[in-house]
């Protein structure tokens, strides 16, 4: 069994427990130490028994907390996104040495398989978590739908995906030119529209029951108006099967346990 809750989603921070029977483990850590120490303990946990954290990318929403946090447990990431953290912001400790990173490797009791999302950062990756039958994938930080990403996440019971923003909101809101552009680049976020499409690729054929909409932009998005736009779509193909979420920004979701 795998439990997943999302602890934090957006632009001001990341961070999602994954838990087994036996084991914890983070996908990111962008939210500050102290709030994720606090996040941890409402749910019985100290950074000290995590089993590991597994990073996607090294932006600093996916990894402000771990300059602290390597102190407590083993720290999971790419060899260039290392490297990217270690010239963003410092060395870390704890690194794991795993030899074929993008060939999967465990964590404790979680099989942890990593594949590639187009972003602009050094090395990104999303993840799918396995223990027995169970699987759950994180994904966000995705510049558009690829094959990769459905062929990844279609055989997990829960997934959080990325809906960041509404075209219209983004492109009539007050960021600058540049960074709308890298927004809406292939190597940017993924629309509310865009989620809503690969969602509806998704229908009927495939085992997820709930969809966690996440990431959502706090400036060019509302909750409301991500969830309705893929509630829409997965109502056009006429698929009640996937039950959909909000992961939310400023507090953690509901436990989501998967068998």
């Amino acid at each position: 069994m795998l439990k997943l809750i999302s602890l934090a989603s957006g632009s001001k921070g990341n961070a999602t427990l994954i838990m087994s029977d036996k084991s914890a483990l983070l996908v990111d850590a962008g939210i500050s130490y102290t709030r994720l120490c606090d996040e941890l303990e409402d749910l019985g946990l100290k950074p000290s028994m995590l089993d590991g954290v597994v990073i996607t990318h090294e932006h600093t929403d996916h990894v402000r907390a771990l300059p602290r946090l390597c102190e407590d447990c083993k720290i999971y990431a790419h060899p260039f996104t290392l490297k990217a953290i270690y010239d963003r912001q410092c060395a870390l400790k704890n690194v794991a040495d795993v030899e074929n990173y993008e060939g999967g490797f465990s964590v404790g009791d979680i099989d942890v398989e990593p594949f590639r999302i187009p972003h602009d950062a050094a090395y990104p990756l999303a993840y799918t978590l396995c223990s027995g039958r169970a699987r759950c994938s994180v994904a966000t930080d995705i510049g558009i739908p690829t094959r990769g990403v459905l062929r990844n996440i279609k055989d997990s019971e829960v997934v959080l995906l990325e809906s960041n923003h509404d075209v219209t909101m983004l492109k009539e809101g007050k960021y600058p030119p540049m960074l709308k552009s890298r927004i809406l680049s292939d190597r940017g976020h993924l629309s509310n529209d865009a989620t809503a499409r690969l969602v509806a690729h998704l229908s009927g054929q495939s085992s997820i029951k709930h969809l966690l909409l996440g990431h959502i932009s706090e400036n060019n998005n509302t909750e409301q108006c991500a969830f309705d736009t893929v509630r829409d779509a997965l109502e056009n193909m006429g698929d009640s099967n996937i039950s959909l979420h909000i992961a939310h920004q400023n507090r953690k979701s509901e436990v989501f346990e998967i068998e």
